[in-house]
Formats: structure tokens, sequence, C-alpha cells
């Protein structure tokens, strides 16, 4: 690691040397793919190039300096050299240049991971001249970005200025340096957590890892089962058409004889945040506290910890190889069978008792953290709904309360009526030949509980994990959980998030989890509903 050879070899996988290389191999990409259109696109199967040649793993030297990021969750796509020691660095929408994106990827340029080696001592100027315009509010002019060195993360001073991130650093001779938006949780890191995680469990403790489906792209997408060991009997896989290719390999599913809390993570795959606050929930059941105990020996975890892992591994911000935001894709599952991760979300919430839905995502826009919970017309049901985020509330100082949509279901004529604002096109709107569907722009979700917590409406938008998994599987308790990647506000201060806090976060989850249940108006409302619409 301490001279540019063994840097070379290091990463001599998928290297492009010259930028005018790349340009070209992308334009004779763009002709090929134009001539398909999009239907076709998604109709046909489709052989799909080696992820190492997306746009974003670049490997460029230029003057001495070596820029690459030809790895697990890197992005870069443009070198320039402006002046002898000023870089101007371009990074990669997601799926440019390889296919038509099927959503738009325009916003999505944020972020960013690569590494530097200088032959010798220097100073260097860099500019990241494409930030994407709607992420303005998360830059400020004294904005961090992170570095690493020696294996050691920490933040490091840039200035924001016209949709640009700038600054400078003072290499060592043949010393690789990374910088990155934040610190990564690439997918092969998180291969690396499991493979020692389970080495670190009580041993009352029942652990089961497998692969639930393949990406498009291979990689696997893993389902984690922790619990309290007790009472189980055998089941037969479920979806096997689509889920769990290595079941020949493996012993039946086992279910057990009590109801199951399901958390997914990283369908958007830059929202890194999410894998800290996992990473704070595995721990907090690994120390087997109170509060674990308690959910351990009622409850049943399964943890979906990478929905996208191709866009983690290509550096996108937020969509799949094939350009499809998916976390809009749950009402489309039928028609699009492709969509493993949101598959093996749905098909789970069908074929076990689960009674909890957190999905675990990072926010760019909104500060603090934060729960979109769905809306019930009983007040009493709608009150027990709202019991897990004011628990939240209770205990972490950055906590939020935003309720983003009223939705109504009429269980007795099997029929949804949802309503709010809705803007999404007309044809995504069938989740089934006889569902009944109807919009209103009044009766909008109620006010917050609690004037400092800001109400927002925002429209339904079809396909969203927690809406959908509340609507089409009957978990009443479906949440979304976001963070913001930066900063949150509390009596008009400002404040930094840390790593910690991520991690921090996923801890109070299992504590307000627990809490919940110590309210015994809850516990009578959830009974209820288990009796009179589960069974």
């Amino acid at each position: 690691m301490g001279n540019k050879q063994s840097n070379e070899k290091q990463i001599s996988e998928s290297q492009i040397s010259q930028n005018s290389a790349r340009e070209s191999q992308l334009s004779k990409s763009n002709i090929t793919i134009n001539k398909v259109s999009k239907q076709e696109l998604l109709s046909q199967e489709l052989i799909f190039p080696s992820s190492d040649n997306c746009p974003s793993k670049i490997n460029v030297t230029l003057k001495g300096i070596t820029f690459w990021s030809n790895y697990d969750s890197g992005n870069l796509y443009y070198v320039e050299q402006v002046e002898a020691s000023t870089f101007n660095l371009s990074i990669s929408e997601d799926c440019h240049g390889r296919i038509p994106p099927v959503q738009s990827n325009k916003g999505t340029r944020q972020w960013f991971n690569f590494k530097v080696v200088s032959v010798a001592d220097c100073q260097a100027n860099f500019v990241i001249v494409n930030i994407a315009t709607r992420f303005k509010k998360i830059w400020t002019t004294d904005s961090d970005i992170y570095v690493k060195i020696n294996k050691i993360w920490s933040r490091y001073p840039a200035v924001y200025q016209g949709f640009q991130v700038k600054f400078s650093f003072e290499f060592k001779a043949n010393q690789i340096v990374q910088f990155a938006y934040m610190p990564p949780w690439s997918y092969k890191k998180n291969q690396k957590f499991f493979d020692f995680y389970f080495s670190q469990l009580h041993p009352d403790i029942y652990f089961r890892r497998e692969t639930i489906a393949h990406s498009l792209e291979g990689r696997n997408i893993e389902l984690i089962t922790i619990t309290k060991d007790g009472p189980h009997e055998q089941q037969e896989y479920y979806c096997p058409e689509y889920l769990f290719p290595d079941k020949q390999l493996n012993e039946g599913l086992i279910k057990f004889k009590k109801q199951y809390i399901l958390i997914s993570c990283r369908v958007h795959a830059g929202e890194v945040p999410s894998s800290f606050i996992l990473k704070g929930i595995l721990e907090s059941l690994q120390n087997y506290n109170e509060s674990a105990k308690f959910l351990l020996e009622n409850y049943v975890f399964l943890i979906i910890p990478m929905l996208n892992p191709d866009g983690v591994y290509r550096g996108h911000y937020r969509l799949d190889s094939l350009g499809y935001d998916q976390n809009r894709v749950y009402n489309r599952i039928v028609k699009f069978p492709k969509f493993n991760g949101p598959l093996a979300v749905l098909e789970t919430c069908k074929n076990y008792n689960v009674a909890f839905y957190i999905d675990l995502h990072a926010h760019s826009v909104l500060s603090n953290s934060f729960v979109y919970t769905n809306w019930h017309p009983d007040p009493s049901i709608h009150q027990a709904i709202l019991e897990f985020p004011k628990q939240m509330k209770s205990k972490v100082v950055h906590f939020r309360i935003k309720e983003a949509m009223s939705t109504q279901i009429n269980y007795e004529k099997n029929q949804y009526e949802i309503e709010g604002i809705y803007t999404e096109k007309e044809e995504n709107i069938q989740k089934a030949p006889d569902l009944k569907i109807h919009f209103t722009k009044e009766n909008l979700v109620p006010q917050s509980m609690n004037d400092d917590c800001p109400y927002s409406i925002n429209p339904y938008l079809t396909g969203v994990a927690k809406s959908d998994v509340y609507l089409t599987t009957h978990v009443m308790f479906s949440y979304t959980l976001e963070v913001n990647y930066r900063f949150y506000t509390k009596n008009k201060q400002v404040f930094k998030y840390e790593i910690n806090d991520f991690v921090n976060l996923g801890r109070d989850i299992i504590e307000s989890l627990y809490q919940v249940h110590q309210n015994q108006d809850f516990i009578q409302i959830k009974s209820q509903l288990e009796s009179n619409i589960f069974n």
C-alpha cells in the first residue's frame, strides 16, 4: 500500500485509461440501445453488461495523479485538469449513458466515492462541478465531505457554491486517499458485516441467513431471521418461481409460532444512513438487554438489509440498474416480476404473520429524523398506528413526526379508498382488475399531533413500500423511517449528524418498539385488529 505499483495492481480490474475511450464506448452503446424501444427492453430477457463497465467506474491518471472509482459503490465519471493543480470532477447520474432510464435520472447526481493517489507530494484543488440542483438545501457554504486516510473516515471541509463542491488536499507521495459524500456501506461491506455478526450472538438466539432473491446482475438479496429459539414448524418456500434461488441446497423454511417484525433497507442505493441505522438495530438485538429480550421472545425479526444491491455496487444514488426507482413499483410487481427486492417484501408479508413493517431510508431535503405513517379513519386505530412515532419522539432529540398520506381501507367491501392529492400517471394506479380507487382533494390527513412537528401534505405515490404493504397485506403498523444525511434542527439551531447518531437511532427503534408494548391501549387495539381483520 506504500508504493504506486501495489496500488496499480489493486485497481487494474476494468481499467479505463482515457476519458476519450469512455465517451466513444458510451456513444456506440447509445446508438445500439436507441434502436430498442423501452417496452422491448422490459419484455425481453436482457444480457446485462458487467457493472464494472458502467459510467461511474473510471481509472484516469493526469500529471502523476491517479483517480479511480472502479470498485464497489464507487462513483466518479470524468476528470479534467483545468490548471496546474486544479481538477474539475464530474459524477455520474444513475444509469448515465447506458440504457434509457424508465424513470427520470435527473437529480441523481449526489453520491460520489472515489480514490486518489499522487506519485509526489503536492497540493491539489478539486471542484465537483455537477451536483444536482435539487439538493441545494442540504449543502451550505461550509459543508463537509468525508475523507478516508489509513482506514479512518473523518469529516473534511468543503465549500458549496453554485451547485459545485470545492475542496483542496495536501497529498503525500503514494498515499491513497478516499473521498466520499459520506462513509460508504457497500455491498461487500454488508456481506462482511453479517459474516461477523453471527459469531457474536447470544446462544439463545436463533439466526438464519439465506438468499431470498438474486438481483438482475446476480447479487444476493439476503433475508436475515433473528429470534429467541422456540416452537416452530417447517414451511414450504413461497413464490418459488422468483424467490429463494438456493432452495434446492437448503433445508426448508422454518415458521415460528409468533408474530414477525419485517425491516428493509437500501431500496435507494445511496441512502447509506439507513445501513447505519440497521447496524444499531442489530447491535441492540445482539446486546440482548431487557428490551431486546422481550422483542426476541415475542417476535421474529425478518431483515432484508439491501434491497437494491446492483444500485449500491454501481454507485447509484437512487435507481436500480434498469433505471427504476424500486420504491415506486410495489403496485406493479405482477406486471414486472424482475423487481425481486420489492417482491421479497410483499411475499414475506403475505406468508408470515407480520405485525410491524419498517422501511429504512435517508432524506436529502427534509431535516431531522421522522416517520411516515398511514392513516386509518377509526381514531383509536390511528392513535395506535401513531404510538411508535410517539415513542420515537420521546427518546430521540432530533425526531419529528410527519404524516404523509391518508389511506382509508374498507375491509368489508375489499375496497381501498385513497384520499389525497394524486400526481402520478393514471395507468399506474391499477393494483388489480377488481380494485376500485377513489381520489379526492378533500379530507386530507389530519393535523400532526404537536405544533413543533411541522405538517406536510405529500401526494400519495403509488408503489411506495409502506403504503402498498399496508394496502395489500393488511399490515397496519407499516412505516417509512427517514433521517437527513447531514443535519437536524432543534430550537432554531442546526446540528450536524455524526455516523454514531444514525447507529443510536437504530438502537432507539428497538427501545421504542419495546415501549409501545407497555401501552395497554395499544395492546388492546392490536389484539382487536388481529381478531377482526387478520384472522
